[in-house]
């Protein structure tokens, strides 16, 4: 099999350079961790070949045939949580969400295929997600599903990073407007 790894290497230098220049939607480094929470969060869309390079490496990643016309929740996820770290949270949400339709069931070591298990805590990924966007009615929806499904009960996310999630959502708590998903995707 040959692999092209042209296409691999300008993800990497485009990833980089977003690194680079804050726009990751991670905190910036050298910042107090308090101004990182509350202000370098963002987000970028990725350019539509950066999408594809980054979908393309998640279904070989996933072990699927990139022709093949439905794809599995685990490749939704995985590809939201790719998206989410190339800084791209418009396209997570977009695959979150149709991780959670197929399957809305959040696990600790949820298996995927094969031998190969995942946490699947899809709920409080969409917040994150959301957030991002300050979409703050649907942060705190997904928050709040995160919650009931018990998600954060699980243990597998770190409780500073619930706590810092949570604190941003109740600070935009009072931010006008409903969560229509479709408007966001």
């Amino acid at each position: 099999m040959v692999v092209d790894v042209l296409p691999t290497r300008v993800l990497s230098l485009g990833l980089i350079l977003a690194a680079a220049l804050g726009a990751t939607g991670y905190p910036t480094p050298g910042v107090a961790a308090s101004e990182a929470v509350t202000n370098t969060y963002q987000s970028q869309s990725l350019q539509p070949a950066e999408a594809d390079v980054l979908r393309r490496k998640v279904l070989v990643q996933c072990g699927l045939d990139p022709s093949r016309n439905v794809l599995p929740w685990y490749f939704h996820f995985a590809y939201a949580q790719a998206l989410l770290e190339a800084g791209d949270a418009q396209r997570a949400v977009t695959h979150l969400s149709k991780s959670i339709d197929l399957k809305p069931e959040p696990r600790a070591h949820k298996r995927t295929y094969g031998m190969w298990y995942t946490d699947y805590l899809p709920y409080f990924q969409l917040a994150e997600a959301h957030a991002r966007l300050a979409n703050w009615p649907c942060a705190e929806r997904a928050m709040e599903l995160s919650q009931s499904t018990g998600e954060i009960s699980m243990g597998r996310i770190e409780p500073q990073r619930i706590r810092a999630l949570q604190e941003r959502i109740d600070r935009h708590v009072d931010d006008a407007g409903a969560c229509n998903i479709r408007d966001y995707q």
